[in-house]
């Protein structure tokens, strides 16, 4: 059987491990990460791309102390230009600016909210030729404020998180892997078994749990109940159709959340498919696929009346956005959630948007710990393969 010493071990291949992947090895720590299924995951890889700022969380009484997620959009533009925590030039940038849209008898509401955050540079009102094409028809009514947030490509990012590092990325399966733990729930060590190779037994140091909604299965199997998660199930919908005008924007209904969010995503046919959420998704969660279309049709026809929609096509997603669970556990919007249970961190990063958060987050408690860097990197590959990477559903609902 063939030891490995490690520094940290990272289960799950989203944005959270992926992010703190390389985090932690640019810190000089060395760390393996195992993905079961493929490289992304089911919620990182279906994401819209917006990275909020606190305006998308402050239309939400429900929801406080926003004042430092105004930042985040500045830091993952550092990040962009390769001064930030992570290097990511030459992810795509789809939009430097998410767009928000008020209906006609919404403009006053929505006028008198923005005022009060204009010198915070969040939001800036848009007239004229300034607004995107979409909303320059004579036909449209309403006011549009231009946000700080903007929407990166997610394949683009996945394939520059994992890129660098695929010489400790590795594919493993439930039935392949074994975590061995003590009476206090520290992790002692994981066994990979697969036929025809040398069995593996990794000694971390740390284990982040990344997975997810897999976090679940994986604390089982420590033992542990907690942190619980719940699943906050979205029926998003996608429409595709040639010509289609980008749109980034969101419509400011009668709720405290965005009536309609859409998101634009290329495809490699070179068409572009419009993504659906906001309450749309939300109070869709119930609806079957046609009804939730019908719906999705009747507020596009709706808010956008002046475009031309005939002749696309539609399809559905339902999604679980994965979270902390039960009333103690309210969190800040400003914040991702970290939870020590003996050497293991659990994690969700609750939003892409709070990545660079969680990275800080762990680095700092690592800190405390006292856990520095001890193990160098591995020299020589496992036996175990890289795992693919995902491809999101504007890539595949619609061969």
């Amino acid at each position: 059987m063939r030891t490995i010493e490690t520094d940290i071990l990272i289960f799950g291949g989203g944005i959270a491990g992926l992010w703190l992947l390389n985090r932690l090895r640019a810190a000089g720590y060395s760390v393996l990460l195992l993905e079961q299924d493929k490289l992304g995951g089911h919620e990182t890889l279906n994401a819209n791309g917006i990275i909020h700022g606190g305006l998308k969380f402050g239309l939400s009484a429900m929801l406080r102390d926003i004042e430092d997620l105004d930042d985040m959009p500045a830091l993952w533009r550092d990040c962009l230009r390769d001064r930030g925590d992570v290097s990511l030039g030459g992810v795509r940038v789809l939009s430097e600016h998410q767009y928000l849209w008020s209906e006609p008898s919404l403009a006053a509401r929505a006028t008198t909210y923005f005022a009060s955050r204009l010198i915070s540079s969040q939001v800036e009102s848009v007239e004229g030729s300034a607004r995107p094409d979409s909303f320059q028809d004579p036909a449209f009514e309403g006011s549009v404020y231009q946000l700080s947030d903007l929407v990166i490509d997610i394949p683009s990012l996945i394939q520059k998180l994992a890129g660098p590092h695929k010489n400790c990325i590795y594919k493993i399966s439930q039935q392949n892997c074994h975590l061995e733990t003590d009476d206090r729930h520290n992790t002692t060590a994981v066994f990979i078994t697969a036929a025809g190779m040398e069995p593996l037994r990794i000694h971390p140091r740390r284990v982040i749990l990344a997975g997810g909604r897999g976090n679940q299965a994986l604390l089982e199997d420590l033992g542990l109940r907690e942190p619980p998660m719940e699943r906050r199930p979205a029926h998003m919908v996608l429409l595709k159709r040639a010509q289609l005008p980008p749109v980034y924007a969101h419509c400011l209904g009668s709720s405290t959340r965005p009536r309609l969010t859409i998101t634009s995503h290329p495809t490699r046919d070179g068409e572009w498919v419009w993504y659906l959420g906001g309450e749309l998704a939300d109070e869709g969660a119930q609806r079957d696929d046609r009804l939730q279309i019908e719906h999705a049709q009747r507020e596009l026809k709706e808010l956008l009346p002046w475009l031309d929609l005939r002749g696309a096509r539609y399809k559905t997603l339902k999604i679980d956005r994965i979270l902390p669970a039960g009333e103690q556990r309210l969190f800040k919007p400003d914040n991702a959630f970290m939870e020590i249970r003996g050497n293991n961190m659990v994690v969700w990063p609750c939003k892409m948007t709070l990545a660079p958060n969680l990275g800080r987050q762990v680095l700092a408690q690592l800190e405390k710990e006292g856990v520095k860097p001890e193990h160098p990197p591995l020299e020589e590959a496992l036996p175990l393969l890289y795992p693919e990477t995902g491809q999101p559903a504007w890539e595949t609902l619609f061969d």
